[in-house]
């Protein structure tokens, strides 16, 4: 009977151990995921905003596909149901998810129309990521600023 109940004993400890580690795996692979997937839409949302621009040189319609993009790429985050708001003007205009982690968007999205005439477009993506076991209090991943250095 004692070496059976230090067996479970032992089972527990290394159980505990085994679990740990491979959460801690799970959790980072989740975040990595995460991260690429944040400088993806930045890259993408800069790629649509020199086609647009290529296009129209108004500012409005150019920020409006920043957003547009922003809307399709959100599901890499597990955001596919949120709406977005763009807020700014001139050159420069802030998108962001209602969708709340830790109290502020959980995406948001800042775009910069420089000097349209040398395709002087840039963005920087913002993603809070909140984990369940390694990043519980929430971790802000950035993307950039991404700019765009293409001009067709």
């Amino acid at each position: 009977m004692k070496k059976q109940a230090q067996n479970i004993l032992e089972f527990s400890f290394v159980f505990i151990i085994i679990m740990s580690i491979f959460l801690s795996i799970v959790e980072l692979s989740l975040y990595w995921r995460a991260k690429h997937s944040v400088v993806n839409i930045a890259n993408e949302i800069v790629a649509n905003m020199q086609i647009e621009a290529q296009n129209t040189k108004s500012m409005p319609r150019i920020a409006n596909s920043a957003l547009q993009t922003l809307k399709k790429s959100s599901g890499l985050l597990n955001l596919e149901g949120s709406n977005f708001t763009i807020t700014g003007n001139g050159g420069s205009y802030t998108i962001s998810s209602n969708f709340q982690k830790l109290g502020k968007p959980a995406l948001r999205a800042f775009i910069s129309i420089n000097n349209l005439e040398k395709g002087d477009l840039s963005a920087g993506v913002f993603y809070t990521y909140s984990g369940i076991f390694l990043y519980q209090k929430g971790r802000e991943i950035f993307s950039g600023p991404i700019q765009s250095v293409q001009k067709f």
